[in-house]
């Protein structure tokens, strides 16, 4: 069983104010292992990190994050072990800064990236090849560049999703409620008889 998961990390003044602009709140309980769809890992300041239960979750998609990034510096990270897909990624200003994204099914070896990515990137890229190298290459058994993202987000929040190495905490993820979805996708608009549009039921 792999994770399928997404978080997304904020920084800068009154991060806390984001849960309400997501529409989140705290609920003051707290889990050994983040078992509930949507927790808030520990982290040291100045994070405030979101952890979501799935991968493709509306929290973690370019317009949300876009709109956070106008008041919050945001890293997230995107991890499907199902098919070893993850990526990593920061905006701010409202804009993506950059994206760094493997995806398996294009190649054991395949690494994307876009924007002005961190300087640590290359570090990471370099050791972790020369791990795959080492291993057999193309015909490994094992794929280090799936952990190229994740290392990256990483060595920025300090939050790794399959470590507790961040936090000493015995139950360090605390379990946020939705409150109402604002950032789910909007939906789509269909034509009506006689022109203009409706949105979807």
């Amino acid at each position: 069983m792999g994770y399928s998961i997404s978080w997304v990390a904020i920084s800068g003044e009154e991060p806390e104010r984001a849960l309400e602009k997501l529409g989140l709140a705290r609920t003051g309980e707290f889990e050994e292992v983040a078992e509930s769809y949507l927790t808030s890992p520990t982290l040291p300041s100045p994070w405030l990190l979101i952890r979501i239960n799935r991968f493709d979750a509306p929290f973690i998609s370019w317009r949300v994050l876009a709109s956070l990034s106008v008041n919050w510096s945001v890293t997230a990270c995107q991890v499907e072990e199902h098919v070893m897909f993850s990526s990593a990624s920061s905006y701010a200003n409202g804009s993506l800064v950059w994206r760094v994204k493997h995806d398996a099914q294009q190649g054991i070896k395949h690494l994307s990236s876009t924007g002005s990515t961190p300087p640590q990137l290359g570090e990471i890229h370099d050791r972790l090849m020369d791990k795959q190298d080492a291993a057999g290459g193309i015909n490994a058994r094992v794929d280090y560049i799936f952990d190229v993202p994740v290392a990256l987000a990483q060595s920025i929040t300090s939050y790794r999703h399959d470590s507790r190495s961040w936090s000493e905490s015995e139950k360090p993820y605390e379990v946020l409620r939705q409150e109402y979805g604002t950032t789910h996708e909007a939906k789509p608009r269909i034509r009506q008889k006689g022109g203009g549009w409706r949105r979807a039921q």
